[in-house]
C-alpha cells in the first residue's frame, strides 16, 4: 500500500461536510414559486428549524421522520449521517430561514446558519476552524399525506462550486462571484476543497487543481487565512499525486506558516502531521518525527484525536524505516485504538494492515495470521469476495514463510479460484507468481511455467509492469530450469528491459521509489546465472554489474527526488513537466484499462499519448546528456565498465579485482586478474553454495565477535576465508592489492580479519579497498586522475571533538541505536597531531565550538584532504541522511552535516577521513551496504573516504589515524614509490596488530577504505 495515501484520506476525513452525491439545481425560472397561505409558510418554517434541531441533536430516528421514505436520496443521506454522529456532532450559531417557496405539490426552504463541526467525545473542533460562517441548505420538500417531506438537500454553495467549476473562464467566474456574494463564505473554501479532494482521488488532477486554485480565489477575496492554509496543503497533495514530490514540501511548510501566523493550532497540527509525511517520503527521519512530535504534542493539548492518531502513525513509520520494527509497531498500535475509538473505517484497515506487515518482517507470523484470519471472516461476512481472495494470498506468503508450503499453496489455489472467476487480475497476477515460485522451489519446473507464463501475459494486459517483472522473472528461472536457454534469456532481458523502464518513470517520494530496485534484481540475477551456464564469466559480470551500479544510485536517490546540481532551472522544470505527465498517463491508463476496458477507443488513445510521453522523455534525457556529459554518473546512467576499462583498473600484476554478488540461493565470486607483459585481464567466476540467509548469519556474528573483542573469532574468521576466498586462491596467490566490491550483507563483513591457510590476517599480505561496484570504481579513479591539489590553498581541513549541542544530539539520536554522541577528547589529541605532522600553514584546523558546519561548508572546497575526527551515522534506511555531527553556529545550521549537503558542495579533496566515526547499522539493500557519505562525497568530488564498520576504540583510533597520514605523506628513501591509500592504511592498521595491547581485530579492524585506494 502506498505511504503516499494516507494523509489525502485523513485530510478527507476531516473535512466531511453536509453535501449531496447529486446537488438539486435551484427550481426553474419556467415555473416561477408562489407564495404559500401564510399556515402553510409558518408550517414550513418551523419545520425546517426542527429539521435543523434535529441535525444538531445527532437523533437519526428524528432526522428520518422528516424525510419522504421513497426519497432515492434518503439512503444516501442518513448514511452519511449515521457515519457522521458515531464521533461527531453539529452546533449551528443563529439559525435563519431566508426562505419559503411553492410550486404546487413542491417546495423550497433554505436553512443559513454558521455551525461548528465537534467531536462527540471531546467537544473540540474537527476541523481547522471553529467556526464556519453562512453555510446555506436548500431543502426541496414534497407534499403527502402525511404533510409536507424531505425530498432532497444540499448545500447552495456546492451548487455555486460546480458552476464555478464548469465556467468557461475567469469573466463568467467573476459575474457569479458577483452575484453570489451571500454565498461566498467559508463555507465555500471548504466546499472547493472538498471537491478537489473528490477529483483527486479520482485522477483527474487538473480538475483538482482547479478547485483548489478557486478555494484560494475565494479565500484571499474575504482574507480567510485559515483558508488561504488549507487551500496550500490540498495544492500539495494534487503535487503529490501528480508525482511532483519536489514541490510538495514547500507547499506544506507555507501553509503551517500561514496557519501559525493566522493562530490555528489546530491548522498548525494537521500541516506538521503533514510535513512529516513528506519528511518520512523523502527519508529524512529526524525531521519526520521532529514534526510528528509538535503535532502530536499540540493535538494533545486540543484534545484532537484524530489528529494524535495521524501523528502517532507517523511517528510509527519513521521506526518502521529505520528497521525497529518494535518500536514502530507501539506507535502504530496507539494510533489503531484511536482510530478504532472514532470508527474511522479506512483508517482503521490502513493501521491494521501496516501492523500485520511489521509482524511478518519481524517473523511474528503467529501474530500475522491471527489479525489476516480476522480481516477474512470481516470480508466474507460481507460477501466481499475479492476482498477475501486478497486476504488469502496474504495468508498464503505468510505460510509460505513458515515454510508450511502445503498450506501456502491450498491458500493460493483458493485465492486464484476466486479472482479468476471475477477476472481480477490485480490479485490473480501475484498469486499465480507465488504458486509459480513454490514449483520452483521444488524444481518442479514443468508445473511452474505454465503459471508464469500466465502471470506474464495478465500483467501484460493490465499494464501492470513491476508484476511483470517478476512474472519475466520466474518465467526466465523456469526456463534455465528446463535447459531452455534461448527462451530463458528473452525472458530475463525482457524483464531487465521492464525495470529499466519503471526506473525511468519512478519519481521520489512514494515507497516504490524507495525500495522497488533492490526488490527487482531477479531478472539481472537471472541472465547472470544464465551467462554463468554458458561459461560466459565477462557477460556475467556485465549483468553483475549493471545490477549493482544503478541498485546503488537508486537507493542514493531515496533522499531526493532528482539531482539537479548540474541542471539549468529550465532543465529542471522541463524534466519535472515530463515526468509528471508520465506518471499522470499511467495512472489514467492503468485506470481505463481495469478490467474490460482495453478494447475502448479511450484507452488506446491514452496508450498513444502515452508511448508521444515517453518518445518525448527520451529525447529530453538524450540531450541533456549531451548537454551535460557529467550527469551521466550523477544520475546513474554511465556505461558499464568494459574489458578495457578493467584491465586499466589493473596497474600491475600484484592488483586483484574482487566482487561479489549475493543471490537467495548461491554467491557468486567474480575475479579479475592481469598476468605480467598481458595486454588483458582475465576474468573468472566461481559459485559458492551458501544460501543468503546463512551467509548473513555467519558475517554478523563474525562481525558481533570483533566488536565485543571476542577471543574465539579465529575459527570465524578461517570458515568464512575458506567459504569467500579459498575457491579462487589461485588466482590470488601472490596478490597484494586487493579491491573488493562486496554485496548485501558483506558490506558488513570485515574481509582484512579474515584468517588464511597459514593462519594470518588476510590484511597482513594484502592492502584492501572496497568499492560499490567495479563502474564506480572507474568513476572514483578518474575523479582522481583529474584532481589538480597543487592548486589548493591548504592541503589539510580537519575538525576534531566538535562542541555538539543537546538539540543537534536528540536530532541524531533517532540514529544511533543507544542514543549516545559522547565527547571525544582523544580525537581533539588526533587532529591537534595532524597540524603537527602537515604544518600550520598547510593546515586548517578547527576543535570543540570552532569546529561548526557553517565553516565546513565553507572551507572544505579549498583543501586536499579532509579529517573529520567526530561522530558520524551511516544511514542504510535513506543514505542521503547519512549525516556526520559538528558544531552549530549559524543559526542556519542544525549541527548535522548531511550527506545531500555534502553533494552540494564543490569539493577537490583526494580523500576524505571520517575519524571516530559509529556506523548506525540499518537496513543494507542488495548491494547498498554503507555507502551513504561516501557516494555524497564522490559526487561532491571526493574519490576515497575512510570510514568504520563499528564504533572504533578512541586512543587506538588516534594512533592508526595519525601513522595512516604519516604515511601518506611519506617520501621513502632510495626512490621507492610513495605507498597508495590502501597501502597506507594497511601499515597504520599493522602497527597496532603488532603492538600486543591492541592486536585484537577490534582495534583495527573496522577502519576501511572506500573508493579508489590509489
Amino acid at each position: 500500500m502506498s505511504s503516499g495515501s494516507r494523509v489525502p484520506l485523513c485530510l478527507l476525513v476531516l473535512t466531511l461536510s453536509l453535501v449531496s452525491m447529486a446537488p438539486l439545481r435551484v427550481w426553474s425560472q419556467a415555473s416561477p414559486p408562489i407564495s404559500l397561505q401564510s399556515s402553510d409558510e409558518t408550517a414550513l418554517r418551523g419545520l425546517t428549524e426542527q429539521y435543523g434541531q434535529a441535525l444538531a441533536s445527532g437523533d437519526l430516528e428524528k432526522i428520518r421522520e422528516f424525510w419522504e421514505p421513497k426519497s432515492p436520496d434518503l439512503a444516501t443521506r442518513l448514511g452519511f449521517y449515521q457515519s457522521f454522529f458515531a464521533t461527531s456532532r453539529f452546533q449551528f450559531l443563529g439559525i435563519k430561514i431566508t426562505r419559503a417557496d411553492v410550486t404546487g405539490e413542491k417546495a423550497a426552504t433554505q436553512l443559513r446558519a454558521d455551525e461548528r463541526l465537534l467531536d462527540k467525545a471531546t467537544g473540540t473542533p474537527l476541523m481547522d476552524r471553529d467556526v464556519f460562517h453562512g453555510a446555506v441548505r436548500l431543502i426541496n420538500w414534497t407534499k403527502t399525506g402525511a404533510g409536507w417531506k424531505i425530498e432532497r438537500e444540499s448545500l447552495l454553495q456546492e451548487d455555486l462550486a460546480v458552476d464555478l467549476e464548469r465556467s468557461a473562464s475567469d469573466a463568467e467566474r467573476r459575474i457569479l462571484f458577483e452575484n453570489k456574494r451571500d454565498l461566498t463564505t467559508d463555507v465555500l473554501v471548504r466546499i472547493l476543497i472538498d471537491r478537489s479532494t473528490r477529483h483527486r482521488l479520482s485522477g483527474e488532477f487538473e480538475a483538482a487543481a482547479l478547485s483548489v486554485r478557486l478555494a484560494q480565489q475565494v479565500a484571499e477575496q474575504i482574507d480567510d487565512k485559515i483558508g488561504t492554509a488549507k487551500t496550500w496543503l490540498y495544492l500539495a497533495m494534487v503535487k503529490d499525486a501528480q508525482g511532483d514530490v519536489e514541490n510538495v514540501l514547500p507547499l506544506r511548510e507555507r501553509a503551517l506558516a500561514l496557519y501559525t501566523e493566522a493562530g490555528s493550532k489546530l491548522g498548525e497540527a494537521i500541516a506538521l502531521f503533514t510535513v512529516a509525511h513528506t519528511y518520512h517520503q523523502i527519508g529524512n527521519y529526524p525531521k519526520a518525527f521532529e514534526c510528528a512530535l509538535k503535532s502530536l504534542h499540540l493535538a494533545e493539548e486540543l484534545k484532537h484525536r484524530s489528529v494524535m492518531a495521524h501523528a502517532l502513525s507517523e511517528m510509527g513509520h519513521v521506526y518502521m524505516y529505520q528497521n525497529d520494527d518494535e518500536q514502530a509497531l507501539v506507535y502504530f498500535e496507539k494510533a489503531l485504538s484511536i482510530f478504532q475509538e472514532l470508527g474511522d473505517k479506512i483508517q482503521i484497515a490502513i493501521a491494521r494492515v501496516t501492523i500485520v506487515y511489521r509482524h511478518e518482517h519481524l517473523g511474528n507470523y503467529d501474530q500475522a495470521l491471527q489479525i489476516y484470519n480476522e480481516l477474512l471472516k470481516q470480508t466474507e461476512r460481507r460477501g466481499d469476495q475479492i476482498g477475501g481472495a486478497e486476504l488469502r494470498y496474504h495468508i498464503g506468503n505468510v505460510h509460505r514463510f513458515q515454510g508450511r508450503y502445503a498450506e501456502a499453496m491450498e491458500d493460493y489455489r483458493k485465492s486464484l479460484e476466486v479472482s479468476d472467476a471475477r477476472n481480477f487480475a490485480s490479485t490473480s497476477i501475484p498469486t499465480l507468481i507465488a504458486l509459480s515460485g513454490l514449483y520452483l522451489a521444488e524444481d518442479k519446473y514443468e508445473d511452474a511455467l505454465p503459471l508464469a507464463e500466465r502471470a506474464a501475459s495478465l500483467s501484460r494486459q493490465i499494464l501492470d509492469q513491476r508484476s511483470l517483472n517478476f512474472a519475466l522473472a520466474s518465467l526466465g528461472y523456469c526456463h534455465l530450469g528446463l535447459n531452455h536457454h534461448a527462451e530463458a534469456r528473452r525472458a530475463f532481458a525482457e524483464a531487465i528491459s521492464t525495470i529499466e523502464e519503471l526506473r525511468a518513470k519512478t519519481t521520489g517520494g512514494i515507497e516504490e521509489r524507495q525500495h522497488h530496485f533492490e526488490l527487482m534484481l531477479d531478472g539481472f540475477h537471472g541472465m547472470l546465472s544464465l551467462m554463468v551456464s554458458e561459461n560466459q564469466p565477462v557477460e556475467a559480470l556485465v549483468y553483475a554489474e549493471r545490477s549493482k551500479a544503478r541498485g546503488l544510485l537508486d537507493m542514493l536517490q531515496q533522499g531526493r527526488a532528482n539531482i539537479h546540481k548540474a541542471m539549468t532551472g529550465g532543465e529542471q522544470n522541463e524534466e519535472r513537466r515530463l515526468n509528471t505527465e508520465l506518471t499522470r498517463l499511467n495512472l489514467e491508463l492503468s485506470r481505463a484499462g481495469q478490467p474490460l476496458g482495453r478494447e475502448s477507443e479511450h484507452f488506446k488513445e491514452l496508450q498513444k499519448k502515452l508511448e508521444r510521453a515517453r518518445l518525448e522523455y527520451e529525447a529530453f534525457q538524450n540531450a541533456l546528456y549531451t548537454s551535460h556529459p557529467e550527469l551521466k554518473i550523477q544520475r546513474g546512467e554511465a556505461p558499464v565498465i568494459n574489458l578495457k576499462e578493467l584491465t586499466d583498473l589493473l596497474p600491475d600484476a600484484s592488483t586483484a579485482l574482487v566482487e561479489y554478488v549475493v543471490t537467495e540461493d548461491r554467491i557468486y565470486l567474480f575475479t579479475i586478474t592481469r598476468a605480467a607483459g598481458a595486454a588483458q585481464a582475465e576474468i573468472k567466476v566461481h559459485v559458492l553454495p551458501i544460501k543468503k540467509d546463512e551467509l548473513a548469519r555467519q558475517t554478523e556474528s563474525f562481525r558481533r565477535q570483533l566488536a565485543a573483542r571476542d577471543l574465539g573469532f579465529r575459527v570465524s574468521g578461517s570458515r568464512l576465508y575458506k567459504l569467500l576466498l579459498k575457491p579462487a586462491e589461485a588466482e590470488l596467490q601472490g596478490k597484494t592489492n586487493l579491491i573488493i566490491a562486496p554485496d548485501d550483507t558483506l558490506w558488513d563483513l570485515p574481509f582484512q580479519a579474515l584468517m588464511n591457510g597459514a593462519n594470518r590476517f588476510l590484511i597482513e599480505d594484502a592492502a584492501i579497498a572496497y568499492a560499490p561496484s567495479l563502474t564506480v570504481l572507474r568513476e572514483m579513479t578518474k575523479r582522481r586522475n583529474n584532481q589538480h591539489p597543487e592548486a589548493l590553498a591548504a592541503t589539510l581541513l580537519a575538525v576534531g571533538n566538535p562542541l555538539v549541542r543537546k538539540e543537534t544530539m536528540n536530532h541524531a539520536a533517532l540514529t544511533l541505536r543507544d542514543g549516545k554522541l559522547d565527547r571525544l577528547p582523544e580525537a581533539e589529541q588526533e587532529v591537534r597531531a595532524l597540524r603537527q605532522l602537515y604544518g600550520a600553514s598547510q593546515s586548517k584546523v578547527y576543535i570543540g565550538a570552532e569546529a561548526r558546519e557553517d565553516r565546513v561548508k565553507r572551507e572544505a572546497g579549498q583543501a586536499r584532504i579532509l579529517h573529520f575526527a567526530t561522530h558520524g551515522t551511516l544511514n542504510n534506511a535513506s543514505p542521503m541522511y547519512s549525516h556526520l555531527a559538528l558544531a552549530e553556529g549559524d543559526a542556519n545550521e542544525d549541527g548535522l552535516l548531511e550527506a545531500w549537503e555534502l553533494m552540494q558542495l564543490d569539493l577537490k579533496a583526494d580523500l576524505a577521513v571520517l575519524s571516530a566515526c559509529e556506523t548506525a547499522r540499518g537496513h543494507v539493500g542488495a548491494g547498498e551496504g554503507m555507502i551513504g557519505l561516501s557516494w555524497a562525497m564522490f559526487i561532491a568530488g571526493v574519490p576515497s573516504i575512510v570510514v568504520t564498520q563499528w564504533k572504533v576504540e578512541s586512543a587506538g583510533t588516534r594512533d592508526l589515524m595519525v601513522n595512516f597520514h604519516r604515511g601518506l605523506i611519506s617520501r621513502p628513501a632510495g626512490g621507492k614509490p610513495k605507498p597508495t591509500k590502501s597501502e597506507a592504511l594497511r601499515r597504520a592498521a599493522l602497527g597496532l596488530l603488532k603492538n600486543p595491547a591492541t592486536r585484537h581485530p577490534f582495534y583495527w579492524a573496522g577502519f576501511v577504505l572506500v573508493g579508489d585506494g590509489g
